[in-house]
């Protein structure tokens, strides 16, 4: 691994400022329902090196990943690699990266740059499900105003489970593999050529207590649309996952408001591909512009009391009849906690509307105990509800029970 190739010189080079800090995790998930299967034994091992080289500096993280329930071997995956160099107002940063835009918390549909790790679904950050890719970025400050440039030269796809008996198989996906009528053929990805570059923009500033940014991006949606793409006789039908161009543009903002933190962000697509279950659709596609936008607010009371509300509404506007999403969409967020015993034990809870209209929810309550410095005790529920045929609801069978124990160094 790069990583462990360039220790030796790192460290035998005086002139280097060396700093290596990481964590071991364990966790299980089990469910409480039926037979009380595991769901989840994961290891996790993380390596953070920073190291300043006469001004230019390196930056990587090496996660080293275990769960015999999925894989039977180590997995091992570097997620950031880059180097960074400033030139007067100007950072220069070229490698694999992860690049976060947008100033809500978890949705936010501003964040274009980076795919995503959909295979746990619930139990991994947005920060943690991103996907470290190969960019070019600059940096340019001047003043209270930052310009960023970005340049993908090849497109890196999420991942989503594709095997009908992970845990986590959406639904609208399993039903494909599951119908005798249909066969998956393999997916339509953009070739690694010049042409099917992706390019991001951002221009952000401070001004009077209000921070800001707008955004541009062209490159390509990271999750696939399945469209039918051909016949069978007698009565199959060919299904192709295809990823298709994304044309978008963002604005973001957050501000103190009497104590209140207030945020949000909006996006505006302007072509999105949506499934269709009219069976009369030639390639079962609809296409439709839409707009994405997030309002949040958030406080801590008396030092130790903290929440955290949030409104995601998403709208079309070519809606047409038989399309699997709505053409208003509504989802509220809350989250908050309490800490006791000077900040050494926590109480606190996440929960999720996603579809206010069929009420289908998660809860997540946990309670966090550090023992020691550089020691972590996590234990909750994972609480899923609503239709069978809901994003969350879907997942019920799943309702677990998870514990998790970390070591930083």
């Amino acid at each position: 691994m790069l990583i462990f190739c360039l220790l030796p010189l790192l460290i035998n080079n005086q002139a280097i400022a060396l700093d290596i800090r990481g964590w071991l995790s364990e966790t299980v998930n089990v469910k409480y329902q039926g037979d009380r299967e595991f769901i989840k034994q994961e290891s996790w091992l993380r390596f953070n090196l920073k190291s300043d080289i006469q001004g230019a500096k390196f930056f990587s993280t090496t996660d080293v990943r275990y769960d015999p329930l999925f894989d039977s071997r180590e997995k091992v995956e570097l997620r950031e690699a880059y180097g960074k160099l400033r030139w007067g107002p100007v950072d220069f940063r070229i490698g694999r990266q992860i690049v976060l835009w947008g100033k809500a918390d978890e949705f936010n549909p501003t964040d274009f740059v980076n795919p995503e790790d959909y295979r746990e679904f619930f139990s991994l950050s947005r920060a943690e499900r991103k996907i470290g890719i190969f960019l070019s970025k600059i940096d340019y400050y001047r003043g209270n105003f930052k310009l960023e440039l970005l340049v993908i030269p090849s497109f890196i796809a999420s991942e989503i489970p594709m095997d009908t008996a992970h845990p986590w198989m959406p639904r609208h996906i399993g039903d494909f593999f599951n119908d005798p009528l249909l066969r998956i053929s393999e997916a339509d990805k953009p070739e690694a050529v010049l042409e099917n570059a992706e390019f991001a923009a951002r221009c952000s500033a401070i001004m009077v207590g209000f921070d800001f940014s707008f955004c541009v991006y062209s490159g390509y949606f990271d999750l696939p649309v399945m469209v039918r793409t051909g016949f069978i006789p007698p009565e199959t039908v060919l299904v192709t996952p295809s990823y298709k161009k994304c044309q978008a543009a963002g604005f973001d903002f957050a501000t103190v408001i009497q104590g209140w933190g207030v945020r949000g962000e909006c996006a505006y697509i302007l072509e999105g591909y949506y499934q269709t279950e009219e069976s009369t659709d030639i390639d079962g596609i609809e296409k439709s512009s839409s707009l994405s936008f997030v309002l949040g607010t958030d406080r801590t009371i008396g030092g130790d009391v903290y929440l955290n509300l949030q409104w995601i509404e998403q709208l079309l506007f070519a809606y047409e009849e038989g399309m699997v999403e709505d053409k208003i969409e509504n989802r509220l967020v809350a989250s908050g906690y309490r800490k006791f015993f000077y900040d050494e034990l926590t109480v606190g809870f996440s929960a999720m509307i996603y579809k206010v209209t069929n009420g289908d929810y998660l809860l997540h309550p946990y309670i966090s105990y550090s023992p020691a410095d550089g020691v972590s005790i996590e234990t909750g529920m994972y609480l899923f509800g609503g239709p069978a045929e809901s994003l969350f609801g879907q997942f019920d069978v799943n309702n677990c029970i998870s514990l998790s124990v970390s070591f930083f160094f």
